[in-house]
């Protein structure tokens, strides 16, 4: 049951971050070569971060070849789609962003989750911090990689409430498995907090203090 939901998760997660990955790529314009790196390189970066502080090497993404292979159709269909579709290529560097973002905070929700949830798989139930750490990062490695890919600076650095929203999905599954909560709440309730906050802080346009307004 826990393989099952977890993999499940891990299955939309990597799909939607090589979504994500891909639609900035078109947005820069990258060939179709540059928009499959993009997409593999935004739905993996977090977990190759993971499995290093975790010391699994090589990195999962090594042997999983199913989510790589996950993560190129996914990129491949992002180019088809803007190359032949009509309506994708009128769509304006906004809308790009627009759905860029609603992707990234599917995949981010779902690899804080994960990231938090191989932590504790391999022993470090009694170390939250390690815990919240590696979910956080685990969420938002990817989308720093695709960003810097893409010159852009990270959006964890700029963005409305972006490693916040990892980091307290995160702390709310480390804390929801402690208390014995069922797993599938669990991942539902973690994932959807981090989601909720993603997408709420920007339509709200929510920021954290800058020194400047």
């Amino acid at each position: 049951m826990l393989a099952t939901i977890i993999l499940t998760a891990e299955t939309i997660g990597v799909i939607a971050f090589a979504v994500s990955g891909a639609l900035l790529a078109v947005e820069k314009n990258f060939d179709i070569f540059g928009i499959m790196v993009l997409g593999l390189l935004t739905a993996f970066g977090g977990g190759v971060v993971r499995d290093l502080l975790l010391g699994l090497v090589p990195p999962v993404f090594f042997s999983s070849y199913t989510m790589a292979g996950l993560a190129v159709l996914a990129s491949l269909a992002v180019f088809l789609l803007y190359r032949f579709g009509g309506d994708m290529r009128l769509l304006s560097g906004r809308d790009i962003t627009a759905i860029v973002n609603f992707f990234d905070a599917i995949g981010l929700g779902i690899f804080a989750v994960t990231g938090v949830n191989m932590a504790l798989e391999h022993g470090f139930a009694d170390n939250p911090l390690l815990c919240i750490t590696v979910g956080t990062l685990t969420g938002i490695g990817g989308g720093i990689i695709r960003d810097i890919m893409a010159g852009e600076v990270p959006s964890v650095l700029r963005k409305n409430v972006y490693a916040l929203a990892a980091i307290l999905g995160a702390a709310c599954y480390y804390c929801l498995m402690i208390l014995g909560i069922g797993i599938l709440p669990s991942v539902l309730a973690a994932a959807g907090l981090t989601v909720a906050l993603r997408l709420l802080a920007t339509y709200f346009h929510w920021h954290l203090p800058r020194p400047r307004s």
